[in-house]
Order: C-alpha cells, then sequence, then structure tokens
C-alpha cells in the first residue's frame, strides 16, 4: 500500500505538536502514512499551493485558517459558518476545507463528563474562541464571549456572525472586566497563562467560583494557573490538551474515514502532555543529598546539549555566599526563600537540565511550578548508600551536628517530597554515566 503524506502549514510552525499526535494517530488506526510540518509565511502561501495539491491533506494553522479559504474548491458548513479551516482533503485533486476545532472542543468536554449546555463565557474574539462560540450556539447554549477592551470590536463582530449563521442563537458580548455569572461553563480560548508566561490568569477568582466547569484552550502547559485555581475550588476542570488531540483525531477521520477508541486517545492526552514538557520545557533531577543530581546533570546536559542549571550554584553566585554560609547567616528559612525565587526565575525558560535539592519540592510551589513546564525526574538511592557517599561531608549544612537518626528522618521527608512530584523515578545507585543512561530510557531521549 502507498504511504499517504500529510502535514501542517503554519507560519511559525516550529512547536507543533502535530507530528507528534498524527503519527500515534495513524499507529492506532494502522495507517502507513508521513505527517510533516511546512513553515510557510503569509507572503508564500500562493506560491505553495502546487506543492500542497500533491499531498493526500493538511492540517492548518496560524495564520493561513482565513486565508487558504480563497485557494479551496469549496468548504463544508461549520468551516463555510465560522469562516476558518484547519484541515484540508484532497479529493481527485480538488481540495476541501473543514474546521474540527469546534469538534476537538466538544469532544474534550464530553470524554470529561462535562455537558455543553445551559451559560456559557467565551473569553476571547479570536479562532479559538469562534470555534468554541459557534459549538456552544450549535448546542443552544446561552454564550457570553467576553474581551479586553481592544478585542471588543472583535467580539462584537464574533456575535453578529453567530446571530446571522445559528438560528435562534443566544448570544451577548462583554468586558472581560465585566462578566457576571452565574454560568455553568467558562472557557478560556485567549492565550493567556500560555508557556512561557504560564503566571497569567484571565480572569478574576470570583469569575472562576461564579462557574460549574472550567475549559482552558491552552495546552502548553496542561494545568494553567486558572485551571490549578478552578481545581483549587472544587471546580469540575478540562485542559487544552484534550481539544488538540480530539480535533486532530477529527481530520484523520475525514481524511481516513478512520475512528478511535477513547482509551487511546485519554492515553495519547498524557503521553502528549509529558512529550511536550520534554521537548519545549526541560528536565529537572531531583533526589536526596548524594544522588548525584550534579554530576548526573551535568553528563546528561552535555548528551543532549542543553543547558545545565545547579539550583544551590545558581544561588551561591547570586547571593555571593556559599550554602553553609546562607544557613548560618539567614537560617533554612532564609535559604528557602532565596531558593523560591531562584525557582520562580527558571520556570519560563526551556532547554534546561536544572538540579535541584532534596528539600525543594518541600514546598508545594515549587514541585507545582517546575512541573508545569518540566519533565522531573527522582534519581532514587537507598538511605544506606546515601549515607555512605556523605560520610564525612562537612558541607552540608543540614548534616552537621545529627546523628544516623536525623539522616533518616530528613531522608525520609525528602524522598516523599521527591516521589510524590516525579514524572519518572530511576535508579541512582551506579555510576553517574549509569545514572544518565536510566535517565534517558526513562524519558526515551536519543
Amino acid at each position: 500500500m502507498k504511504e499517504r503524506n500529510f502535514a501542517v502549514i503554519g507560519h511559525p510552525v516550529g512547536h507543533t505538536m502535530s507530528p507528534f499526535l498524527h503519527a500515534r494517530l495513524f499507529s492506532l488506526c494502522g495507517i502507513r502514512a508521513r505527517y510533516g510540518s511546512l513553515d510557510i509565511p503569509p507572503d508564500m502561501l500562493p506560491a505553495a499551493l502546487g506543492d500542497l495539491r500533491k499531498m493526500d491533506g493538511f492540517n492548518v494553522t496560524i495564520p493561513h485558517k482565513q486565508a487558504i479559504i480563497p485557494f479551496l474548491d469549496g468548504l463544508d458548513a461549520k468551516a463555510a459558518a465560522c469562516g476558518s479551516v484547519n484541515t484540508v482533503k484532497r479529493d481527485g485533486g480538488r481540495l476541501f476545507g473543514f474546521t474540527t476545532d469546534g469538534e476537538g472542543f466538544r469532544r474534550a468536554l464530553e470524554a470529561a463528563g462535562v455537558s455543553l449546555e445551559g451559560n456559557v463565557a467565551v473569553l476571547g474574539a479570536g479562532g479559538a474562541a469562534r470555534a468554541c462560540a459557534f459549538e456552544a450556539a450549535r448546542a443552544r447554549c446561552r454564550v457570553t464571549v467576553a474581551a479586553r477592551e481592544h478585542s471588543l470590536p472583535a467580539a462584537k463582530a464574533l456575535c453578529e456572525d453567530l446571530r446571522l449563521s445559528v438560528p435562534g442563537a443566544e448570544v451577548s458580548c462583554c468586558l472581560l472586566s465585566s462578566l457576571r455569572g452565574p454560568r455553568h461553563l467558562l472557557v478560556n480560548a485567549t492565550p493567556a497563562g500560555m508557556f512561557p508566561k504560564t503566571e497569567a490568569c484571565p480572569v478574576s477568582e470570583n469569575a472562576v467560583r461564579e462557574s460549574d466547569c472550567v475549559f482552558d484552550a491552552v495546552y502548553n502547559p496542561a494545568e494553567t494557573v486558572l485551571l490549578h485555581l478552578a481545581r483549587s475550588l472544587g471546580k469540575k476542570t478540562v485542559g487544552g490538551m484534550g481539544m488538540l488531540v480530539r480535533q486532530a483525531a477529527a481530520s484523520e477521520e475525514i481524511w481516513l474515514g478512520a475512528r478511535f477508541p477513547e482509551s487511546g486517545l485519554s492515553r495519547l492526552c498524557a503521553d502528549a502532555s509529558f512529550e511536550m514538557k520534554k521537548k519545549f520545557g526541560g528536565i529537572v533531577l531531583c533526589g536526596f543529598m548524594g544522588s548525584g543530581k550534579t554530576t548526573a546533570g551535568r553528563l546528561l546536559a552535555q548528551k543532549t546539549g542543553w543547558t545545565f542549571v545547579d539550583l544551590d550554584e545558581r544561588i551561591e553566585r547570586q547571593t555571593g555566599r556559599s550554602i553553609p554560609e546562607i544557613f548560618s547567616e539567614r537560617g533554612e528559612p532564609g535559604f528557602r526563600a532565596l531558593e523560591r525565587e531562584a525557582v520562580r526565575n527558571l520556570i519560563s525558560r526551556c532547554g534546561l537540565v536544572i538540579a535541584v535539592g532534596g528539600g525543594t519540592f518541600l514546598d508545594t510551589r515549587n514541585a507545582e511550578d517546575l512541573r508545569r513546564n518540566h519533565v522531573t525526574v527522582m534519581l532514587d538511592i537507598s538511605p544506606q548508600a546515601a549515607w555512605d557517599r556523605l560520610s564525612g561531608n562537612r558541607t552540608r549544612p543540614l548534616l552537621l551536628g545529627g546523628g544516623k537518626e536525623e539522616f533518616l528522618r530528613l531522608y525520609a521527608e525528602r524522598k516523599k517530597a521527591c516521589r510524590s512530584s516525579s514524572d519518572r523515578i530511576v535508579d541512582a545507585g551506579g555510576t553517574p554515566a549509569q545514572t544518565v543512561r536510566a535517565v534517558r530510557n526513562a524519558l526515551s531521549l536519543s
């Protein structure tokens, strides 16, 4: 059977997850196909059409979702109504456009057990907002489009398009700051909270309190500040990776007539979130004192070509004091405050291998911030191995003046914190080279 050829087009496309997702989806349905990414600047789109017409199909992302339409031979009803295309199928030399963004949104909600009904607030007025708002309007929801002041004209235009395209649609718009509840579903379709500006939240805590469920179209990171806040308030939450995976699956249904089991799509969501952190974030090595985080981290950075950061060394450089001196002058609380600030300064950077102390994750904020964008690996050693490696070490302030009993208490405390915050756990009882090999195997790093 001839291998089929697909791709995603956009500009830029360097951070796309589409090749990973579609490779897995092709495997799930047993199809032999290639899927690549084509970076096509806006002014080069007309010239690229000749090559695109030779493909079996392609996905479309920013900035071509509207620009591609004049070059197509036809549109399905949803794409025509939304004025947006994210999937193109070649049929007999002709190109037909579809949109699966709304379908992905609805299916992600269904998979999470969230109904699309009642009052729905959609934040934003861009492409993602259009897809979600149209899907909600078709489901007979009462839709409020909320936007910042500079986007209010676009929000009003979106509402008008909804009224024209969806008979009987109940829609209105308002400023984000004026959004009032109660509502069944709050949908973030803005980039607020997206990597690298992960600390942003699009609405107030009160707006979240007034919502029964919260959906965030942002998928990097998998848990945004908005979703974290909603979960802490006991709200049902749905992340954007579910939408991304299911709109990709809907594209393959159009191209190939494929069908996918929900169990396979759910697993792909988890695997894609892990792959995304590994590819676009970095690796955090944690573990008890003596587990070899620094040595293994330097070696791993050499193997991957990433930048190595030792959190303790970074604090020493910034303060001009050694760790023992910091403990002597400021105590452990003072050191933990410096550590917290160092973590905050690293969370939005990518391409790093970061070695953190065994006590770093005692502060759950550090664990949440680092895990949001980075894969966390615990280097596990036995208490006896740690004791033997640290015997006679006078540079560890927490070990000075304590005996074996205090050592074991610290070991148990820090191991629990690291284990609960780690994506993977590897044995670090061997040589540094063996530890690095175990990390690379655990993360499937080439």
